[in-house]
């Protein structure tokens, strides 16, 4: 029987990232828990910011709701999920990744991750006048 290798080394060849947003993780090697948040208001307006007003968050629901539960019913009725994992080699090996983008609250990870909770809530604002709309 094979040895089996609970803690491995991630080997990488090359990264290359060209965009990293607010909240996102990029991490090489293994970590037990990681729980990103982002809370954004993005707003788009057809005058100056300074001359608009400010945004609060206070003033959207979206940021004070809790999170949704997630539903999964093998642990409702009260049963074990259990996971036997052999890992044959003792490295990740990894040749080139090119990634364009890592997004909010998202993660590129080449190593092992016992739990993660991402959460990301943005709300888009956009405000112009009903003259700058063309209706046709």
């Amino acid at each position: 029987m094979q040895p089996s290798y609970p803690i491995r080394l991630s080997q990488i060849g090359l990264v290359s990232v060209v965009d990293v947003s607010l909240g996102a993780i990029i991490q090489f090697g293994d970590r037990a828990e990681a729980t990103p948040r982002l809370n954004a208001l993005a707003v788009q307006r057809a005058i100056d910011h300074t001359k608009a007003g400010s945004v609060y968050f206070e003033s959207y629901q979206i940021f004070n709701r809790p999170r949704q539960k997630l539903i999964d019913p093998v642990a409702e009725a009260g049963q074990d999920v259990s996971i036997r994992r052999i890992n044959h080699c003792p490295r990740i090996n990894v040749g080139c990744v090119f990634v364009t983008a890592v997004g909010s609250t998202s993660s590129l990870l080449a190593g092992n991750a016992m739990r993660t909770t991402a959460e990301s809530r943005i709300k888009h604002i956009r405000q112009y006048e009903k003259s700058l709309i063309n209706v046709t």
